[in-house]
């Protein structure tokens, strides 16, 4: 098994469902899970909590609506995940939506950039399991794979064109009728949300809040690319 990450998803054994459906769950909890293990939709690897065991994997499952879009947490042993995978490319999701059409040249020029962009979220489930999860309020949210702080800057870059509002100096604009959020996503999975980082860019902010499976910490800019390099160094 490959490196578990945090927002990576999971399929588990049915030894693992047994484990699962022995908790205590209310009723409609527990119609939900018997639905989702029949359909065979995955659950997303947490953030570890503490206290938790480094054999055992904290996971989460977003309810759809008509479930109350309750958000269920479980935890599993390794042996316990039978497969993992990702989210859907941005591509594919855009496909499905009419803004996907005004926002076609700002998806080439991503996919020109070479970069990884995956959907979670709201819009990322929907595309998934087909349940309705989209809500008027609910944004799109990215998740940016890339290697290098270099990267990351061209990827800010390219986000940006779709929060700006259109003026003379941004003819080109390709903003979009949905808020973008999302993170930029490091070689190991260090995270760090992607509107902190253009914060600190511009010099509003001195620290950005990186997230990974099993730790969470505050680093400035040159802690950040430290840790950039040392994730970059540790692929090689």
């Amino acid at each position: 098994m490959t490196e578990l990450q945090r927002n990576t998803l999971v399929w588990l054994t049915p030894q693992a469902w047994t484990a699962v459906h022995s908790q205590q769950w209310e009723a409609p909890m527990q119609d939900l899970l018997r639905y989702w293990q029949s359909c065979q939709f995955p659950w997303v690897v947490a953030h570890q909590r503490p206290g938790v065991m480094a054999e055992t994997v904290c996971l989460g499952l977003p309810a759809p609506q008509h479930w109350g879009r309750r958000r269920l947490g479980a935890q599993v042993t390794l042996d316990g995940i039978a497969r993992q995978g990702q989210f859907p490319v941005l591509g594919e999701v855009a496909g499905s939506h009419l803004w996907g059409i005004p926002a076609a040249s700002w998806l080439a020029r991503g996919a020109g950039l070479g970069m990884d962009v995956r959907v979670y979220g709201s819009y990322g489930w929907q595309y998934m399991t087909g349940m309705p999860y989209v809500r008027d309020a609910s944004d799109l949210d990215l998740s940016v794979h890339l290697c290098d702080l270099a990267g990351a800057m061209r990827a800010l870059d390219w986000l940006q064109q779709v929060v700006q509002a259109p003026d003379a100096g941004h003819a080109a604009s390709h903003r979009l009728p949905l808020r973008v959020d999302g993170e930029i996503v490091f070689p190991h999975g260090q995270a760090v949300a992607w509107r902190e980082l253009q914060a600190m860019r511009q010099g509003v902010v001195s620290q950005v809040l990186v997230k990974d499976r099993l730790q969470l910490r505050l680093l400035d800019s040159g802690g950040l690319e430290a840790m950039v390099a040392a994730s970059a160094a540790a692929m090689v």
